[in-house]
């Protein structure tokens, strides 16, 4: 750890002092002064790039030119990208500095190219518009010269954030064009949703049927404060795959008019009413609209959340769950259960989603923990995964984790997306004492399913998911 520190502190002290003209610039590596950045053989050390990054990024703002001359030194890519973003992030308060970084990236490596498109890219997220770098032009020109489509397109991307028309319309041919890769066509049309893009509504409607494609379609229109959306969104149900469903009910329960269109839709038993998870209720109930929430008792069930209600289930359940019903459970089936209800938030051995606490080593085989976890998961719940409601401008209401903040932006992250809004597009913001995992989690499942469920959270090793086609 020694030489780790002192790599840090070389680095910060003397981008300080450069600042303050009491010392030489950083080391560099055309005077003969190698920098410790420039070591390639430490590119991967697991602990040294990050490690140099935290010290860097304590640096005051007016330093942001230093960090300019640090990456042209910087053989690291992690640290490499970090700087590109920090650089990026300053762009409206100092602008002169990204553009030297876009000059120095113009003649090196395309690896280092790389890498400050991704820096400016994470940078970027959730914002409206960006005036574009001064640099920015020579810059593309050579990147267009390559014969890395992966690079153009990270290009095109931030082309299309700058308002560049030609970028647009490349942008659109690709998200519309029948024969192209798919990924392809999704990454173009986010890009153009994030951009918000001319005829971005019209775009994201005419791909509402094109499935993978459609995911993202689904959250360009999510911005839309238009009523009769809801109806276009419920008919394009079965579009979806049914991995990404999910994605679309969160877009839906947004919004007072489309929650109801929703419910109705469940209620004639044209989208499956276990589709709807436990949060996609407490976000129709976060509308605080009373017909609404009426509707949703009548139509799923009512969300019953007091302490004594959460009692009374887990002494039901503990009762139902003997040792003798569980033995009589099928595992496989249980798994299924849990890829559908859990596994967009939790990992268990090794499987799932990353929102939640990975449950391979938790008390899983207890089955009072896992009832007092699953009834009443806000009994004890860490700040980190504390809910946060967002009512935004355009009329939506947001339910999720506020994971990070900065002076442009938060990203809040739900069961199924992770979404960066800027500041000035949240109206109202609401702090609670609820857990991301919702109450009434096993309100929509069958006795069965319950059983099954719970026996597969007690397995002491993986088990095979149920053959379907049977």
């Amino acid at each position: 750890m020694n030489r780790f520190v002192f790599v840090v502190l070389s680095l910060v002290l003397s981008a300080r002092f450069a600042a303050a003209d009491e010392f030489p610039s950083p080391p560099n590596t055309e005077q003969g002064n190698p920098s410790p950045i420039a070591r390639k053989e430490d590119a991967d050390d697991h602990n040294l790039p990050l490690l140099v990054w935290y010290g860097l990024s304590s640096l005051d703002n007016e330093l942001v030119a230093q960090l300019v001359e640090l990456a042209r030194q910087c053989e690291w890519p992690t640290t490499r990208r970090l700087i590109a973003r920090r650089v990026a992030e300053e762009v409206e308060t100092q602008p002169v500095e990204l553009s030297w970084l876009l000059r120095k990236a113009s003649t090196r490596s395309i690896e280092f190219q790389s890498d400050v498109l991704d820096g400016m890219s994470e940078a970027f997220v959730g914002w409206r518009k960006v005036s574009q770098p001064s640099a920015w032009e020579a810059f593309l020109s050579r990147i267009m010269e390559s014969d890395d489509e992966k690079l153009r397109e990270k290009a095109r991307g931030l082309s299309a954030l700058f308002g560049d028309g030609r970028a647009l319309d490349e942008l659109k041919k690709v998200a519309l064009d029948k024969e192209a890769d798919l990924a392809a066509r999704k990454t173009a049309l986010q890009t153009l949703i994030d951009a918000r893009a001319p005829g971005v509504r019209e775009l994201c409607a005419e791909l509402l049927s094109t499935r993978f494609v459609n995911v993202a379609a689904v959250r360009g229109l999510a911005a839309e404060d238009d009523p009769t959306l809801g109806a276009k969104l419920v008919k394009a149900y079965r579009s979806f795959h049914a991995s990404e469903r999910p994605q679309l009910l969160a877009v839906l329960v947004t919004r007072a008019t489309w929650a109801g269109t929703l419910l109705d839709a469940v209620a004639e038993g044209k989208i499956p009413r276990d589709d709807l998870s436990a949060f996609h209720a407490r976000q129709i109930r976060n509308l605080e609209n009373k017909e609404l929430t009426a509707q949703l008792s009548r139509v799923w069930g009512e969300l019953r959340d007091s302490p004594e209600d959460k009692l009374q289930l887990i002494a039901k359940l503990k009762a139902e769950l003997t040792p003798d019903t569980l033995a009589r459970a099928d595992t496989r089936r249980g798994r299924a259960v849990f890829v559908k209800t859990c596994s967009a938030c939790h990992t268990l051995y090794g499987e799932g989603g990353r929102r939640g606490p990975d449950l391979t080593g938790a008390q899983r085989h207890n089955i009072d923990y896992l009832l007092e976890n699953i009834v009443d998961p806000s009994a004890v719940v860490t700040a980190d995964f504390r809910v946060t409601i967002l009512e935004l401008a355009d009329g939506r209401v947001l339910t999720g984790v506020i994971t990070a903040r900065n002076e442009k932006t938060v990203t809040l992250i739900t069961p199924t997306d992770t979404l960066t809004i800027e500041r000035l597009d949240i109206d109202i913001q609401q702090q609670s004492k609820q857990s991301l995992m919702a109450d009434g989690l096993l309100q929509p499942l069958s006795a069965e399913q319950v059983r099954d469920l719970f026996a597969y959270l007690m397995t002491r090793a993986q088990v095979p998911l149920p053959d379907l086609s049977k």
